[in-house]
């Protein structure tokens, strides 16, 4: 892999309610082990060229807040200023050497309306010592729970209460541990704990989803749009739902809309399974981490599609699709895998890959979600292409397109 190619991927941050607010970009590159590399500031460079002109702020982050890492040697360079200050956090390693130049450089960012996080903050008295300088300065302090005794989280928030700073978890592994890190006054987290299903016993698939079920096994059944057709009118809120798909997606019809029939023989069976396939998440009902989880099972969904139509296997891709889409309906829904799987007809490779991650389609899905979930975005990228016969760049390219991020060239 080329030293001057910076991949960016983010992972999303979470407030008390579920809802993402911000993206953190990862632009850690180097070893498999380690995500500290030789020239920091030349890497820092290389992920603002790509998200200011590369690829563009408003297409990775959207209208949320992106946190970008810096250490010493990047505050103290021009490159900060060259990102707009109202969309970005910037995160302050936990590496980064103290010193009268950095404290006065923060100072300085700081009154110009920058905004900086610590990042991976060790609570020990030593280090809150240290950076206490910076206190006065910074928004955010980020605190990795995997390095701290998860029973003494109280007593080491009571540490920052005199500091005016949000306090935000970082590797969240499940709900239990989010609900204990809300209990103790953290109020952003990170991590994917909202991907574990938490399963009630006893709870029931909600109607809408028994609906979309329905849909998908007719058409399973069936080819003849007409009974399809009918099957719709039984349901309004998916037929509001799919023309509101139509009306925002890329279909650009030469004919006015008149009859669903008319939409369902354009888009053909492939495709309606694909899109009930992601209806499934389009819950009445808020629920907590409803967007996080839904767009994980988009990027997921339209990743699978683009791996195996690089792999040459087009007549795969709706299939693909529906099963990077279903992957996560157990953990939206708080129902058993195996209970939905029972209810669809899918083939056997779907099932495979949802329960086992089994198979091509179950190869490809545990690459999407290694995709998703890594921090150490670029050194996944080298080491999962050669396995699936692409270069790291054709890869982060899929990975690009999987995430909506517009690539423009240089």
């Amino acid at each position: 892999m080329s030293s001057t190619e910076s991949f960016i991927g983010r992972q999303p941050i979470l407030n008390l309610e579920g809802k993402c607010i911000a993206y953190e970009l990862l632009f850690r590159c180097g070893g498999t082990t380690e995500a500290v590399f030789s020239d920091d500031t030349h890497a820092t460079t290389r992920v603002i060229i790509n998200l200011v002109h590369n690829i563009g702020i408003s297409s990775i982050i959207g209208d949320k807040i992106g946190f970008i890492n810096v250490d010493d040697h990047t505050l103290l360079s021009d490159v900060i200023l060259s990102v707009p200050k109202e969309q970005f956090i910037f995160e302050i390693l936990e590496y980064t050497k103290m010193s009268v130049a950095i404290i006065e450089r923060v100072r300085q960012l700081h009154n110009m309306g920058y905004r900086f996080a610590l990042d991976d903050f060790s609570c020990e008295n030593e280090n809150i010592e240290y950076f206490k300088s910076l206190f006065p300065f910074v928004d955010i302090i980020k605190i990795d729970l995997l390095t701290i005794d998860i029973s003494r989280l109280e007593e080491m928030v009571e540490k920052f209460k005199s500091h005016n700073v949000t306090l935000l978890a970082e590797k969240v592994e499940d709900l239990e541990v989010f609900e204990q890190c809300k209990k103790a006054g953290f109020t952003l987290f990170q991590g994917y704990f909202f991907e574990k299903p938490s399963i009630i016993v006893g709870k029931k698939i909600e109607p809408s989803a028994i609906n979309a079920i329905d849909l998908i096994n007719t058409l399973y059944t069936t080819s003849d749009m007409e009974v399809v057709t009918q099957k719709f009118s039984l349901y309004p809120e998916l037929t509001f739902n799919l023309l509101r798909y139509i009306n925002s997606s890329k279909y650009n019809f030469k004919n006015e809309i008149t009859s669903i029939k008319q939409i369902l023989n354009l888009l053909g069976p492939s495709r309606l399974r694909s899109w009930l396939g992601l209806f499934l998440y389009g819950s009445t009902q808020e629920r907590l981490f409803q967007d996080a989880i839904t767009d994980a099972a988009t990027f997921r969904a339209n990743m699978m599609r683009e791996l195996v139509m690089a792999h040459g296997k087009p007549e795969l891709c709706d299939e693909a699709f529906l099963t990077g889409s279903l992957s996560l309906i157990d953990t939206y829904l708080q129902v058993d895998m195996h209970e939905i799987v029972e209810k669809i007809q899918l083939s056997k490779s779907m099932v495979d890959a949802l329960l086992q991650r089994e198979g091509y389609l179950g190869k490809f899905l545990t690459i999407t979600e290694k995709l998703e979930k890594t921090d150490r975005l670029q050194s996944m990228i080298g080491h999962l292409a050669q396995k699936i016969n692409l270069t790291p760049t054709q890869l982060y390219a899929l990975y690009c397109k999987a995430n909506n991020f517009e690539i423009v060239a240089a």
